[in-house]
């Protein structure tokens, strides 16, 4: 959701009223629902981020009904785009050139104490993920080892 050019960091305003602050503040958060607003033209019902989402533009995701998950890493990113068929964006300006991924569910699941999210039905179904577990490194590397000689 990050699109901005440029990057400020550390900086410092110097405000001489506490009226010139929540006039910033509101700044920020127009601009903020303005990201959103352009991601919500695309027509989603989920949005997936790899980095935080704050509450605001999560709540307004929630308002609209889109399900919003942030900090995805970038490999399962990539991988989650090819099997669903859609693509990676990092600009939300033009909804028409943007071909978005599918899948027939979305579900939060636990392992062991481990939450995991499974995509299902995906259209080109060709992904699985094998969730290995053992109590020691030494199994689970055998247990990796006998997969790839498989």
């Amino acid at each position: 959701m990050d699109t901005d050019k440029i990057k400020v960091f550390g900086a410092k305003v110097k405000v001489d009223s506490i009226a010139k602050v929540a006039e910033i503040e509101l700044a920020e958060k127009e601009k903020m629902k303005d990201k959103v607003d352009l991601i919500l033209k695309h027509n989603i019902n989920v949005f997936i981020n790899r980095q935080l989402i704050y509450n605001y533009p999560e709540q307004l995701f929630s308002d609209a009904g889109v399900m919003a998950i942030e900090h995805a890493d970038f490999d399962g990113i990539e991988r989650l785009a090819l099997v669903t068929g859609g693509e990676i964006v990092s600009t939300f300006g033009n909804p028409e050139k943007v071909r978005l991924g599918q899948c027939d569910l979305i579900e939060e699941i636990m392992i062991g104490e481990d939450k995991l999210l499974k995509f299902s039905g995906v259209p080109l179904g060709e992904a699985c993920t094998i969730v290995l577990r053992g109590a020691t490194q030494q199994i689970l590397d055998e247990a990796e080892r006998s997969l790839h000689d498989a």
